[in-house]
């Protein structure tokens, strides 16, 4: 046998601690019906009523990437080899098992979008993932490779939630050929996941089971994004929080669950979706999602949609919340004022808006439309939502709608009578208009 010298070295390539930058949300106010507007002065949180609306974020996402551990050794030799060729025959991986993997990678936008040359490598490791397999040896030429295929495998397949990152050793023979093994690094065992699927079953279950009859791409990605933060509390240091057990089996969880959770639910509908990484401005780690909708791509953050996180309060949620719709199938220009995309694979220049939030739900105005805004607001009223919020398109048009509603007081006159003042956040970024009566 020969000598092996492990350097347990841990490379945590991005993580967040609750101490960041805070990110500032537009400010609440209230209008009264006299002309008097004051400034909200403490965070609260977006379900409207007593409780109020949106001031800040919560200081930190709690996004961490993957652990990845190297395992070194100074030689392998030929011997050495032929038994790592024998234990990863043994273990399934032979050429047929690889290309059948890849075959099913394909329409995975991180598998379809990396290096050909390391897609065998993406389907070896998903297999080893899935058997829960160790030291196997892998098509390496090296680290920056296992990286990289592992780091794309990771965002592309939200189940494997019982991976929180891997090892690998590096072996270097006579010939100064180096080879390389891999192992994931477990969380929950074979048998552990064998007993928790039904669980996650039962609430993939219960979220499709609500989407109407007849509902379109758009739709199916509204109705999850609404169950799943409905469903989920925002909560820095909850269990299993960078998976999706943290949402399907515990309700609670912060931005990687959400992201992750969101892709299982909308991959079940043959929705293609993938996670994206990065950091919100000011520095903090951060996952979100990026969606494929009838051939056009968009960007959804979950987690910025949540009330919870949105009001740095961990309180348990009841009823129906009104939920952040902002970042719901928004371009690359729009995610592009609060997040930096940090992707192992370059990401598409999403410009497409027919299935934005605001388009679809005929809150979008590229003129004012005084007629228009009367119909929004009595709409709201009548099915008692004392909500409406409204995105306008340019300058001019956000300009001339904040006029004529608040500085003018005509928000009055579409509200219901008995309203003596309304509360209200303007959204110069966004050009969105938010009110709650």
């Amino acid at each position: 046998m020969m000598g092996m010298l492990l350097l347990a070295t841990a490379f945590l390539l991005c993580a967040c601690g609750e101490e960041q930058a805070r990110i500032d949300t537009p400010t609440v106010h209230v209008l009264n019906q006299d002309g008097t507007d004051v400034e909200k002065s403490a965070p609260v949180s977006a379900a409207g009523g007593e409780s109020g609306h949106v001031v800040t974020l919560t200081p930190a996402t709690g996004y961490e990437a993957p652990l990845i551990v190297e395992e070194k050794s100074v030689s392998g030799g030929k011997d050495r080899l032929d038994s790592l060729k024998k234990k990863k025959k043994e273990a399934g991986l032979d050429d047929a098992s690889v290309k059948k993997c890849m075959e099913k990678q394909k329409g995975r936008y991180m598998y379809d979008m990396m290096d050909e040359r390391l897609r065998p490598l993406y389907a070896e490791i998903l297999l080893i993932l899935n058997a829960h397999e160790k030291d196997i040896l892998v098509s390496a030429e090296d680290a920056e490779d296992l990286q990289t295929a592992f780091l794309c495998l990771f965002q592309d397949h939200p189940e494997l939630y019982w991976i929180d990152g891997y090892s690998y050793s590096r072996f270097g023979n006579a010939g100064n050929d180096l080879f390389f093994t891999f192992s994931g690094k477990y969380t929950y065992s074979a048998e552990e996941c064998a007993k928790m699927k039904p669980q996650i079953e039962n609430y993939v279950n219960l979220c499709l089971s609500g989407i109407p009859a007849g509902a379109d791409t758009y739709d199916k990605v509204k109705h999850v994004y609404e169950y799943l933060i409905r469903t989920t509390e925002y909560q820095i240091g909850s269990i299993d929080n960078q998976n999706i057990l943290s949402v399907f089996l515990h309700g609670q969880s912060v931005c990687q669950g959400y992201a992750k959770a969101l892709q299982y639910l909308l991959e079940e509908l043959d929705i293609p979706c993938t996670m994206v990484v990065g950091k919100v401005h000011g520095g903090e780690g951060h996952a979100w999602n990026l969606v494929n909708i009838d051939g056009a791509y968009y960007y959804v953050d979950a987690t910025w949609g949540d009330a919870g996180y949105l009001s740095g309060t961990n309180s348990t949620k009841a009823g129906r919340e009104e939920i952040n719709y902002n970042y719901l199938n928004v371009t690359t220009e729009e995610i592009s004022l609060t997040h930096d995309m940090d992707n192992v694979v370059p990401l598409p220049y999403c410009v497409a808006v027919e299935a934005n939030y605001y388009v679809r739900e005929g809150c979008c105005f590229t003129l004012y439309e005084p007629a228009v805004l009367r119909k929004l607001f009595a709409d709201a009223a009548a099915f008692g939502e004392g909500h409406v919020s409204i995105k306008c398109i340019g300058e001019e048009c956000y300009e001339m709608t904040k006029d004529y509603l608040l500085d003018n007081k005509e928000i009055f006159n579409l509200i219901p009578g008995n309203v003596s003042s309304v509360d209200y956040t303007t959204d110069d970024q966004l050009h969105i208009l938010s009110f709650w009566f």
